[in-house]
């Protein structure tokens, strides 16, 4: 959408200095070299060498308890090696000014001490931005995007803690910069500056360099927004990689924080230790771990966090920078408690019910999943009643609300799909078409069915999350800010509606309302978004060709004409720009899972659904007995179909996801409703 029409996305930023012009023949440098160290070195009060049990040798350190594994032996080792070369320099201070005036005496010129402050920030030492440029989308960070993910100090927002903010946190300082910056369409050099700093940054973390909790920080920040500036290449229609790069993205703050000994603060420490830092560390790790689970309940993984996890009973008290300063602040403990209790639910959800391709067959097959999802039921709605009175800013209660519904959606499709699979057990060998009319005919009465009230359940939760995100979410004043999962959700819950429709499962006027539902939906991703490489309208898009009715004919005539064009394109890619009349059914199922978005963009564009692919609810690991083609598994026919029948849809078969998980679910008996108790 147009900038001028939204008065929240247009920042008019300080011009930046610009340098003298370069060498003829050679190239530019913007980012001379950097020194990465640690974000917080120690000072002089946090040198003793006498006493190796103080506060920071403990906190820090292994030093303060029995080394537990080789690495935290050399930690110790290392960290004693540094505390005395520091002692040797402090009493070689006394040296130092007439070393330097020798220095002075032999050659001339004095040595170039280092800027202080803000001024030793590479975006500022290079004048690629100014002080008022950083400043400003500081402030635009902290008043847009900072209430949904409070983990930047709000000290930092103070600008007199500008220069602390520079020279202490450059890692989450850039992060902070590279979101703010990333809807700015009068200004796009800027987000391009930062998302290049960003990159090398990254790069650094993942090349092992000194960083602090403040890297791990930054790169949950980056997870949840993913800035189009840090991926090469840009679809116009969306496939969900921005998924991929928020996985790759967690599972880097994950590594670093267990090397940092994040996962310690999951217990409470001792008193003795300074209470703000553990606080901080608690805090990071603990959103770790959401994020974690989050992130690979939408793409179908296994989770990445096996350490301890903040199952140790945190509540909002034991995260102490969240907590009100005043009567009128926001009270994100509360807040990002409601969010951790629901985050455990999640990851049930998805240990238990997602966690195989073979055993989530068998208990479809058995009927063991009633009782788990029965009682996953159960606790949703105890949460429901724990945190649904929770008061707190309208734009941040939806976001508790969309959450809730999403994992209603989650909980109950399992058991849809579960029908699916039973039906297709019984259904006689024949053709294509009579497979499609078997599974219509299963679910023209689904009020007959066993699984009924779960159908109903997850229709009725797709139903909800649009409608909350339609009627109770400003789309320029807030989803334009939300993270990126709020949008994901909202294609997910899509994709879902039109399945069931596929199936039969909605008549005539329900259908109708689901479509002006959809339409509205669009609407707003559309209305949300800085310009056509935004999330929201690439995602629009994706579900305009999902849902927009095509002839038959069209269909056929221009699919056939785009394959004899794009024969040489591989499975599973698509152009950067997507003709209007190009996707058709290759499959007379339409196979693709809901929660696959890049085989939802194969469907849409024309391509055939075969080839294994990254973020596919079919690509998870797991064992084949015998080798098995992409032919084999997708079937690949040109099967005309006409989108705006209803009796010629074909009816999309859910594919059973493997989530890599292991272990025998027949042997599994967990009461679910347990699993969570809420405290507010």
């Amino acid at each position: 959408m147009n900038s001028s029409s939204s008065p929240t996305k247009v920042l008019q930023l300080a011009p930046t200095s610009v340098s003298g012009p370069p060498e003829p023949h050679s190239f530019p440098q913007p980012y001379p070299p950097d020194h990465y160290r640690r974000s917080d070195p120690p000072t002089t009060s946090t040198i003793n060498i006498d006493n190796d049990d103080d506060s920071a040798s403990t906190t820090d350190s292994a030093i303060g308890s029995v080394p537990r594994n080789p690495s935290d032996a050399w930690q110790c080792l290392t960290n004693v090696a540094k505390r005395g070369a520091e002692s040797a320099n402090l009493e070689k201070n006394g040296d130092h000014y007439s070393e330097s005036k020798r220095r002075v005496r032999l050659t001339g010129v004095e040595d170039e001490e280092p800027e202080p402050g803000i001024n030793a920030y590479r975006l500022i030492k290079n004048r690629s931005l100014t002080r008022e440029t950083v400043s400003q989308l500081v402030t635009r960070y902290a008043e847009n995007f900072h209430p949904y993910l409070p983990l930047v100090p709000r000290k930092y927002f103070d600008p007199a803690a500008l220069e602390s903010f520079a020279s202490q946190e450059k890692h989450l300082l850039t992060a902070v910069l590279t979101i703010a910056s990333k809807d700015l369409v009068e200004t796009p050099q800027v987000h391009e500056i930062c998302s290049k700093y960003m990159h090398e940054l990254i790069s650094g973390i993942a090349a092992g360099t000194d960083c602090d909790v403040e890297a791990v920080e930054a790169l949950l920040i980056l997870a949840e927004w993913e800035p189009q500036g840090l991926r090469p290449k840009i679809e116009a229609v969306g496939r969900g990689e921005e998924d991929r790069a928020a996985w790759m993205h967690v599972g880097l703050a994950l590594r670093s924080g267990y090397f940092l000994g994040l996962d310690r603060t999951s217990f409470r420490s001792d008193p003795a230790n300074d209470a703000q830092i553990d606080g901080r560390k608690r805090l990071a790790w603990t959103s770790c771990y959401i994020s974690d689970r989050l992130i690979s309940v939408r793409i179908g993984r296994a989770f990445w966090s096996r350490g301890p996890g903040p199952m140790t009973g945190l509540v909002s008290k034991d995260f102490p920078s969240l907590q009100p300063l005043t009567s009128d602040d926001e009270d994100y403990a509360k807040i990002f408690q409601a969010l951790l209790d629901l985050t455990q639910l999640y990851g049930n959800v998805h240990d238990v019910l997602y966690s195989g391709m073979r055993t989530s067959s068998q208990m479809m097959l058995m009927g063991d999943y009633v009782k788990y999802v029965d009682d996953f039921r159960s606790a949703l709605d105890r949460w429901n009643r724990n945190w649904g009175t929770l008061t707190c800013s309208q734009h941040i209660k939806v976001t508790l609300q969309m959450s809730y519904e999403y994992l209603r959606l989650y909980t109950n499709a399992f058991a849809f799909q579960a029908a699916i699979s039973q039906a297709l057990t019984s259904k006689p060998k024949g053709d294509a078409p009579s497979h499609r009319e078997h599974l219509r005919a299963a679910f023209s009465n689904v009020a007959s069915m066993q699984d009924a009230r779960f159908i109903y359940a997850s229709v009725d939760a797709a139903k909800s999350y649009l409608t909350i995100l339609n009627n109770y979410v400003d789309p320029e004043k807030h989803l334009h800010f939300m993270p990126l999962r709020y949008y994901l959700y909202s294609i997910y819950a899509a994709v879902f509606l039109y399945k069931a429709r596929s199936f039969g499962v909605m008549n005539a006027p329900e259908e109708q309302a689901v479509r002006h539902l959809i339409n509205l939906t669009t609407d707003r991703l559309h209305r949300a978004s800085a310009g056509p490489d935004d999330i929201g309208s690439r995602y629009a898009r994706l579900l305009e060709l999902l849902w927009k009715p095509k002839s038959s004919s069209s269909s056929s005539s221009n699919t056939h004409e785009t394959l004899r064009k794009d024969e040489n394109i591989p499975t599973g890619t698509v152009p950067n720009r997507l003709p209007e009349q190009t996707y058709m059914q290759y499959s007379p199922m339409n196979d693709f899972s809901w929660l696959d978005l890049e085989a939802v963009g194969d469907y849409v564009s024309g391509y055939p659904i075969g080839n294994p692919n990254l973020l596919g609810m079919n690509s998870f690991p797991h064992h084949h007995p015998y080798p098995v083609t992409s032919e084999a598994i997708w079937p690949v026919q040109n099967w005309p179909v006409d989108l705006n029948a209803p009796d010629s849809i074909p009816p999309p078969e859910f594919p059973v996801w493997d989530h890599c998980g292991v272990g025998n679910l027949a042997k599994l008996r967990i009461d679910a409703s347990k699993l969570v108790e809420a405290q507010p």
